[in-house]
């Protein structure tokens, strides 16, 4: 999970992660890591800015395949969702969930 550190986290957010995350959704983290990569490439480049802490709280999004993970962030309104995002990293994860279940 050191490639987490191109993306800015620290030892102290790669530690929680570790720790959150169960058996088998740690190791589709390692084996998954260019897709895992491209989604918060993604997201950084649509305008997310505390993405280290959505990345650390809500890891599992970040293996969708991408057109789905693409497809989730393109069901809102961009601008709203990124001021959304940035008071709450929860919204994320509310929209997932909303989309999954929609």
């Amino acid at each position: 999970m050191d490639y987490l550190r191109e993306f800015g986290l620290d030892n102290t957010d790669i530690a929680i992660l570790k720790s959150s995350l169960n058996d088998d959704v740690y190791s589709e983290f390692s084996f998954f890591q260019n897709l895992v990569k491209e989604n918060i490439a993604y997201l950084i480049n649509f305008g997310i800015s505390n993405y280290q802490q959505v990345i650390v709280k809500y890891p599992e999004i970040f293996l969708r395949d991408t057109e789905s993970f693409k497809n989730v962030l393109s069901k809102f309104d961009k601008q709203d969702l990124i001021d959304k995002v940035s008071k709450n990293a929860a919204v994320i994860k509310k929209m997932v969930d909303y989309v999954d279940n929609n």
